[in-house]
């Protein structure tokens, strides 16, 4: 299982690598190619990443089920799923800003086996092996030991945070999910909190990476995270409790 679940990381490197050259290439001409609402849309830029994330699994694995951002579920009634988001961190990206992301992860029997999220304008490839650790270009990293609330910083979308009774100061809306999560995994970040509502493909890659770099990920009622969660709390673990009872 280890020697296949290596070889499927390897492989979700490469594809990530490839998606973000052709997202970095067509960046300067990208238009808006869906408007979901007046602040979220998809650029050309995410279908071409996505159809090039398919196209490659597809070839390579087409027996996988897979599950993206922009076209859905393509159920092949597999015991894997890959959970992509070809393009997060869309508004950053558009406006020329470094927070955004390739996510891609796999699932066995509905528990994630790997992760990968690269953030190629930072040069920041993170990645999750199930029982192998996280690590950031492959150098192993660990969620920090901070085990009181107000001394670490809290990421998550500002409608989210506001819920919270906590200082403004220790708030950080990055409007990438992925590497909000990739920092409560190297330790920049205590937590990262969504009150309400499913996010598979920002929490598919980043749910791994928490977890083997020792730390928490729960729904915010204490209950084991799944894709189908209505809310999530990814954190260090010694915060974990804590965060829990504001919500």
């Amino acid at each position: 299982m280890q020697d296949e679940t290596s070889n499927f990381l390897e492989f979700a490197k490469s594809v990530a690598k490839e998606s973000a050259k052709i997202l970095i290439e067509t960046r300067p001409n990208s238009k808006i190619a869906v408007q979901k609402d007046n602040c979220d849309y998809a650029l050309d830029a995410d279908l071409k990443s996505e159809q090039n994330i398919l196209k490659r699994i597809n070839e390579k694995y087409p027996q996988h089920s897979i599950l993206t951002e922009e076209s859905g579920f393509h159920d092949k009634n597999s015991q894997y799923l890959w959970v992509i988001d070809p393009l997060e961190g869309t508004l950053n990206y558009k406006n020329g800003l470094a927070l955004w992301a390739v996510n891609i992860a796999l699932f066995k029997e509905n528990e994630p086996i790997l992760g990968v999220i690269y953030a190629p304008d930072m040069d920041e490839m993170y990645t999750a092996e199930r029982g192998k650790g996280s690590k950031l270009n492959g150098k192993k990293i660990s969620v920090s030991g901070e085990e009181h609330i107000e001394k670490s910083f809290y990421a998550g979308s500002v409608k989210h945070l506001q819920e919270l009774n906590l200082p403004s100061k220790i708030l950080r809306a990055l409007g990438c999910c992925g590497i909000e999560l990739a920092y409560v995994a190297c330790g920049k970040f205590g937590a990262r909190i969504r009150t309400r509502g499913k996010d598979p493909y920002g929490y598919g890659a980043g749910s791994i990476l928490v977890l083997e770099a020792g730390g928490k990920i729960t729904d915010t009622k204490g209950q084991k995270w799944t894709l189908e969660s209505e809310g999530v709390i990814a954190s260090n673990s010694l915060l974990h409790e804590g965060i829990l009872k504001l919500l």
